[in-house]
């Protein structure tokens, strides 16, 4: 360093006893003058300028050109003043506006640089806020944008961020705070499997998601799907929620009425045949797939002889699904068969026959093992008088929480079948069969127990016979997932 001139911008001293001290005076003052708030016209021109302003500040790109600058190298400040050309010195960290570009540029030891480049290796950085030891970058603001670099900026258009941690056990999230108090962690914590934890106070943490990174198989710790069962006793219209994406809808037709026990002073007389339980159809679709909202229409359980209703899905017109209803039981006086079950996609359990030689037949439950239960044969007379016990009504969904059929008579009406004892299964168990009597009118059957479960036959009787239980009306449910 000269001990003439001053250390950084080499502005020249005034020396003791000097004469014409106005001319280093302005010398000093004309470097000052390019110093400070220092404004370029350009960086990019070349070419040396005839008639510049006095003042105008230059800095010289590569190769330049003229009288003058030819002979000056890349990166010189230049000025121009009174028809001539001055170097300036400009020292490391200059900052000059280049007003062609409207940005700033800094002088560092390999030239000129956009300001913005020189942000490297800042230790902290706090945007409205201040960084800590803790939190080297800290920014306050309501919105924040990242936006992709166009192709025709020069980029590809395309935007991603990168997080890296040093190794497995290490821990790389994304922290979800309220009140400073932590509330979900999404990330790799603590290992390489991507990991989503929820908090109610920021101490206590539940692992709701991990997706495992050898096989990309997904484990969802407290259940993932959205869930809920809808059952409809009744016919009308059913429209999905805006979360569901699938159902699983179950119908059941109505059970059949037990037929009536035949009658006479003499002579084989018949009880009554158990009514079929309703048919049970299962599907599973796709609420996209519909055609619009669900019309459901529920069978309605058969009276003494009488069959049941069949319960019908359909959407816009269009039939989806159907389970039928059970047939009746047969009268004594046509023979007292049992009724067929109502035809489903998972079938149905017929109803018991009467016997005139022994107990009549038990309602059918495994026939169909998750549909409702049959009704019980009423109990018959043989020739001689002899009386027959009703049969049992078939269990309800015998496989899956049963629903008990109701017990057949002894000389006595049948009881009723049970509903089913949990929200399990929806099958009723089917109605006992009555049994026969020697003098008098003959006893009823028992009824259905909901849902969809035939009747009991009717027994035998003198002076008439009993009329069958009456079928249970049938039901729709349907299980919502989203």
């Amino acid at each position: 360093m000269l001990s003439n001139h001053s250390a950084r911008l080499e502005l020249p001293y005034l020396a003791a006893g000097q004469l014409q001290k106005h001319v280093t005076l302005n010398q000093a003052l004309t470097r000052l003058d390019a110093l400070a708030q220092t404004a370029v016209v350009s960086r990019s021109l070349a070419a040396q300028p005839a008639d510049p302003d006095d003042g105008d500040l230059y800095i010289l790109p590569a190769a330049p050109t003229g009288a003058v600058w030819s002979g000056w190298s890349e990166g010189d400040l230049v000025r121009a003043e009174l028809g001539g050309w001055t170097r300036v010195p400009a020292p490391e960290g200059t900052l000059a506006v280049v007003l062609d570009e409207g940005g700033l540029v800094v002088r560092g030891d390999d030239g000129w640089t956009p300001f913005p480049t020189r942000l490297q290796s800042l230790t902290r950085l706090g945007l409205a806020t201040e960084a800590d030891a803790d939190n080297p970058f800290a920014a306050k603001l309501n919105k924040a944008l990242w936006t992709a670099l166009s192709a025709g900026e020069g980029g590809d258009g395309g935007l991603r961020f990168t997080f890296n941690k040093s190794g497995a056990s290490d821990v790389l999230s994304l922290l979800f705070q309220s009140g400073y108090g932590g509330r979900a962690e999404l990330g790799l914590i603590g290992d390489d499997d991507l990991t989503l934890k929820v908090s109610p106070d920021g101490a206590i943490w539940r692992q709701a998601l991990r997706i495992d990174r050898d096989d990309a198989r997904i484990w969802f710790d407290q259940g993932a799907a959205r869930a809920e069962t809808v059952r409809l006793t009744a016919s009308g219209d059913f429209t999905p929620p805006d979360w569901a994406r699938l159902l699983i809808v179950t119908a059941i037709g109505g059970g059949g009425g037990g037929g009536a026990g035949a009658f006479g002073s003499s002579g084989v007389r018949p009880g009554g045949g158990g009514g079929g339980g309703g048919g049970l159809s299962r599907v599973v679709w796709r609420v996209e797939d519909l055609p619009g909202d669900l019309t459901v229409s529920i069978g309605a359980g058969g009276a003494s002889g009488a069959a049941g209703g069949d319960t019908v899905v359909a959407a816009s017109g269009a039939t989806l699904l159907t389970a039928r209803g059970g047939q009746p039981g047969a009268n004594g006086s046509a023979g007292g068969a049992g009724g067929s079950a109502g035809p489903g996609l998972d079938g149905g359990n017929p109803g018991g026959a009467t016997s005139t030689t022994t107990t009549a037949e038990t309602g059918r439950s495994l026939t169909s093992p998750g549909a409702p239960g049959g009704g019980g044969g009423g109990g018959g007379l043989d020739a001689s008088g002899t009386a027959r016990a009703g049969g049992p009504g078939g269990s309800g969904g015998a496989l899956a929480a049963p629903a008990a059929g109701g017990l057949g008579g002894v000389s006595a009406a049948g009881s009723a079948g049970s509903a089913p004892a949990s929200l399990v299964s929806d099958a009723g168990g089917g109605g006992g069969g009555a049994g026969a009597v020697t003098s008098g009118a003959g006893p009823g059957g028992g009824a259905a127990g909901p849902r969809g479960a035939g009747g009991g036959g009717g027994a035998a009787g003198v002076t008439s016979g009993g009329l069958g239980g009456a079928g249970s009306a049938g039901i729709v449910v349907i299980l919502i997932q989203g």
